[in-house]
């Protein structure tokens, strides 16, 4: 299963590709009208090959600009977007900070049968993300799997990881 992407990385990739689209679809295009007007001798004989190629070719550079502004369009799409995941996302990040904390979360795992000190450092980390995950979706409604995966994992590291009391 591939990673989460945010938002702002997809706008991102798709402006660079709408950039490059647009860029060789122009310049192609450009250069294929000059091979059919024989501004570059391409094609000294001429006959059916300059005009089988040059109509090819330009539908092709026509298919790139096409894909260019739609990618473009993509990219706009994907910002708005991203402005509203950024936002749940500081929702999400100060909700946490209000209530959970790594004390918090390892008291709610303490079982009478097994401490949790004698757990493996694995057992502990899935432990403690399934827990934290359990608490952001039963506060936060719908959220997208993913996301919601790559957040937890990202506060874990900033729970236990950065956390000397807690380091393995």
């Amino acid at each position: 299963m591939p990673g989460y992407q945010s938002s702002a990385s997809k706008a991102e990739d798709n402006r660079s590709s709408a950039y490059t689209l647009l860029g060789v679809g122009g310049i192609g295009f450009i250069a294929d009208i000059l091979v059919f007007c024989n501004v570059i001798p391409l094609y000294q004989n001429g006959g059916i090959n300059r005009y089988l190629v040059c109509g090819v070719m330009g539908v092709m550079f026509l298919l790139f600009i096409v894909f260019g502004f739609v990618s473009l369009q993509d990219s706009k799409r994907f910002l708005v977007k991203a402005k509203s995941e950024s936002s749940l996302k500081s929702e999400i990040v100060r909700w946490c900070a209000e209530n959970l904390s790594a004390e918090g979360i390892d008291s709610l795992l303490a079982s009478g049968e097994e401490a949790l000190e004698t757990l493996p450092d694995e057992e502990k980390y899935y432990r403690r993300t399934e827990k934290i995950k359990a608490m952001i979706v039963d506060k936060f409604m719908n959220l997208d799997e993913a996301f919601v995966d790559d957040f937890v994992d990202d506060y874990y590291q900033e729970l236990y990881e950065d956390n000397v009391t807690h380091s393995r």
